[in-house]
């Protein structure tokens, strides 16, 4: 997960090999599962433990906000008492740099830096700060939620100073409900009506506020040989771009089409025979183009 936005440096790697993490795990044996939630991009978890059922809805705050990211995590004891671990530990730099100045005050929240970025915790008030093993510092804490209950854990990394304290879990939950509602319709009809919903939420959900829409994550990114990695799929790919605009015509007008037209037109509009392949969510060129240093025209020249 990059912060605050798509082309930003990472702050959560560990999936793909890099540090940083913010993992939840029930403590205990247990079977995993898991789907995303109807026309959405709400992911619920489910682990079928020794001693009972355990879920926790996960998602980015909806709407998003260009300078800061906002994550809601909620423990759900559905059959039984939950327990469970949680780590945190953002790391910027793509893992290369931990938190500092971390403290608590005295409503439980707690607070750190991360290079640029403000971050704030709630919902872990008795962790402890710890270092893993390869000395960034983590966040560590176990919770027992009692059977029936729930209980909601808030993350925010901002570049900006926070204009208050974080939003109450519940009213985030509900804004992030309605906006997904809103946004992704049903599409229906086919003979696959479920997967096509998921397709445009999925869509919809790498798509910014000005159209731009950044390429799906992937671990086998279309890098160039024999450079470091730097994660391509942060960036907006016109060929990628079209394709979606394309699918996205043949059900309706929707506005996912008027955006995907709407910026390959202004890149157009702007760079004429010098547009570039890949480019930010805010039309500036991609750092793995810029890197490269050749226009189209100069490599047809050469």
């Amino acid at each position: 997960m990059c912060a605050p936005g798509w082309d930003d440096d990472a702050v959560f790697a560990t999936l793909i090999g890099g540090r940083g993490v913010f993992a939840l795990t029930p403590v205990g044996r247990f079977v995993w599962g898991g789907h995303y939630e109807q026309r959405s991009l709400i992911w619920r978890s489910r682990w079928v433990t020794t001693g009972g059922i355990i879920e926790c809805r996960q998602a980015l705050a909806y709407p998003g906000d260009p300078h800061r990211a906002v994550l809601l995590r909620r423990v759900i004891a559905v059959a039984g008492d939950a327990c469970v671990q949680i780590v945190f530990a953002p790391a910027a730099g793509f893992g290369r740099r931990g938190m500092k100045h971390v403290n608590r005050d005295d409503q439980g929240c707690w607070h750190a830096w991360i290079d640029g970025l403000r971050v704030r915790v709630q919902g872990i008030a008795r962790a402890s700060c710890e270092r893993d093993g390869s000395g960034i510092p983590a966040l560590h804490t176990s919770l027992i939620v009692g059977e029936g209950s729930v209980r909601d854990i808030v993350a925010e990394l901002s570049d900006a100073a926070p204009a208050g304290p974080l939003p109450d879990a519940d009213v985030l939950w509900r804004q992030t409900e309605t906006h997904w509602r809103d946004m992704v319709p049903a599409i229906g009809g086919g003979i696959a009506a479920g997967e096509a919903d998921h397709c445009h939420a999925v869509l919809r959900g790498l798509t910014s506020a000005g159209g731009g829409m950044v390429a799906a994550a992937t671990t086998s990114p279309p890098e160039r040989a024999e450079r470091s990695r730097n994660y391509d799929y942060r960036y907006l790919w016109i060929r990628d771009q079209c394709y979606p605009g394309q699918a996205i015509a043949v059900d309706a007008p929707r506005p996912l089409l008027d955006e995907a037209v709407g910026f390959v037109g202004q890149r157009l509009l702007a760079d004429g025979p010098d547009l570039k392949p890949a480019y930010t969510i805010s039309g500036a060129v991609a750092a793995v183009v810029a890197v490269a240093g050749l226009s189209r025209r100069d490599r047809h020249r050469r």
